[in-house]
């Protein structure tokens, strides 16, 4: 059976004009080809966000129709299965068909509509000068200061010395990222930075002989490259990070002033006021003006934002909506209390629009929102 011969039966389905061999048809038909659903998320997003949102809007069409209770309920068994493998059959216009009744988000003034961040970033030098990155293109090459600095791809920059000579003093130089941009760096010992919005790392010219030394503010991933007899340093507010070669996440955002270093490869000499601590892979530091809590961490949630990606499996809509908030330079408004019970999970690209964003959230019908100019308002149902 072709792809759209059974998309129309689905459909037939839907609307109670099947006959019992259509019906028993596509109950075989779906099963055969779930385990073989396939779907391509870069163009379409997570399917998981897709199938949620198919299920419910299929959900809301059989409570509506419901009348012809053997059919409904046989379709209802094999929902699950029918949503996977409309991923798999159907183009995007499809999918919009089961999207018809859409969350009830209420959205005024399009004007100032909430885009998603990008790839953007600006440079400033220790003598008050700056470089707008996003005004570049891609392989340009761009003196600033001591350096040249070359645009490898979007959202990425390498730089290399104007000149061999090392012996003078190095300038520091400021990778900074606003609210809403998001960049990466390649600096010159081959470490790997990626800054989130509103953070930045501060590096010098070129590194001292015995020691590799930067400075992060807000949060950034790193990939350091190894180097046994230099030291990578990375200093944070009240903490330093000592690596050899290793994977590890900074964050130092928290509004209750609680730095969190997450390690994925390697290991980490952690110092702070509380002392000096060793982590290992998989455990992650929270680091307080008195003490430090080591806790276990998921991998994809914590680097989601490097790979575009918000990715929450069981948190607290305040941090959902502080990190949507950043990333879409937007301001939230909490009406009501009693907000510290309320956790969720979601996984979706962060080059959404606000909009579908705030609707898949809503979906799980205990929050609803409203966006008025700059400013989403979130309250319970």
């Amino acid at each position: 059976m072709k792809k759209p011969e059974i998309i129309d039966l689905i459909k037939k389905i839907l609307r109670k004009q099947s006959s019992e061999d259509e019906l028993r048809e596509v109950d075989d038909r779906l099963l055969d080809a779930y385990h073989d659903a396939t779907w391509d998320e870069d163009k379409f997003g997570p399917a998981e966000n897709i199938e949620t949102q198919i299920k419910y809007n299929v959900e809301q069409l059989i409570q509506a129709e419901a009348g012809n209770s053997k059919k409904i309920s046989t379709f209802r068994r094999y929902l699950p299965y029918a949503a996977s493998f409309l991923l798999a059959v159907s183009s995007i216009a499809g999918y919009y068909f089961f999207k018809g009744r859409n969350a009830d988000l209420r959205v005024t003034n399009q004007r100032a509509y909430l885009n998603p961040g990008a790839e953007k970033a600006s440079l400033k030098n220790s003598d008050g000068s700056s470089l707008d990155l996003q005004q570049q293109q891609v392989g340009d090459t761009v003196p600033f200061g001591k350096l040249l600095f070359k645009i490898d791809q979007e959202g990425s920059i390498s730089y290399q010395a104007k000149t061999t000579e090392k012996n003078m003093q190095p300038q520091l130089v400021t990778l900074a990222t606003p609210k809403g941009g998001k960049y990466q760096i390649n600096l010159e010992d081959g470490t790997k930075v990626w800054l989130n919005a509103e953070s930045s790392l501060i590096f010098p010219e070129h590194f001292a002989a015995d020691r590799r030394l930067v400075q992060v503010n807000g949060e950034a991933y790193f990939e350091v490259a190894e180097s046994k007899h230099k030291p990578f340093i990375v200093e944070g507010n009240g903490f330093g990070i000592r690596v050899l070669g290793t994977k590890f996440n900074v964050s130092d955002r928290d509004k209750h002033n609680i730095a969190k270093v997450a390690l994925l490869q390697g290991s980490v000499s952690l110092t702070s006021k509380a002392g000096q601590t060793m982590l290992k892979p998989g455990e992650r530091a929270k680091i307080s003006a008195t003490d430090v809590q080591i806790d276990q961490f998921d991998p994809e949630s914590e680097i989601a934002w490097k790979n575009n990606y918000f990715i929450y499996k069981d948190e607290n809509i305040k941090t959902i909506m502080a990190d949507v908030a950043q990333w879409y330079d937007a301001e939230v408004i909490f009406e009501g209390k009693d907000w510290d019970d309320v956790n969720l999970k979601m996984k979706v690209s962060r080059r959404e629009r606000i909009e579908e964003i705030l609707s898949l959230l809503e979906l799980t019908k205990s929050i609803k929102f409203k966006i008025v100019e700059r400013r989403i308002y979130v309250s319970k149902r």
